[in-house]
């Protein structure tokens, strides 16, 4: 078995941002939002916590919702689908992105998450890979890998060995 060694990764992420208007919330995803309070599912995905959250766009990023095919998005929010919204609405068309079956509400740190204390690693979907950001989710209770805001890589190393 190798040793434990920290991995650092530098990734080129090349993508062509289409001009959009100001962001702004739109009475769809108002609704969404208030769905998934409804149905108590207004807590982090990752890690739980009720406090600074926000909703991500899991599905289609905001800025891509204009070049997004909605079938294609229908068949991957029914398979991926972490609060069972895709199987449930599956008899309707998906008419935006913006729908509660594309949304996952995520804390602060887990969607835009950067601690730049430890050299700007990441701990939100937007700053790291997608295997990094998920173990977050799945790893033995205290064996998170992923150095947290305020928790160094050294501190991790001690409860990953």
């Amino acid at each position: 078995m190798p040793d434990i060694h920290i991995e650092s990764r530098t990734i080129r992420d090349i993508v062509i941002d289409p001009a959009h208007a100001d962001r702004t919330e739109s009475e769809t995803f108002r609704k969404a939002k208030d769905r998934l309070k409804e149905d108590c599912h207004y807590q982090c995905w990752i890690c739980g916590a009720t406090e600074n959250l926000q909703v991500h766009h899991f599905a289609v990023e905001y800025m891509h919702k204009h070049l997004a095919d909605l079938e294609k998005v229908k068949e991957f929010v029914e398979e991926f689908d972490p609060y069972g919204y895709g199987r449930l609405l599956r008899h309707k068309p998906l008419k935006s992105v913006e729908e509660v079956r594309c949304l996952l509400v995520l804390c602060q740190a887990h969607h835009t998450g950067v601690d730049h204390e430890d050299g700007n690693s990441g701990t939100g979907i937007h700053s790291t890979t997608f295997p990094t950001w998920l173990i977050q989710k799945l790893a033995k209770e205290g064996k998170n890998p992923v150095p947290q805001p305020g928790e160094t890589a050294k501190q991790v190393e001690k409860h990953v060995q």
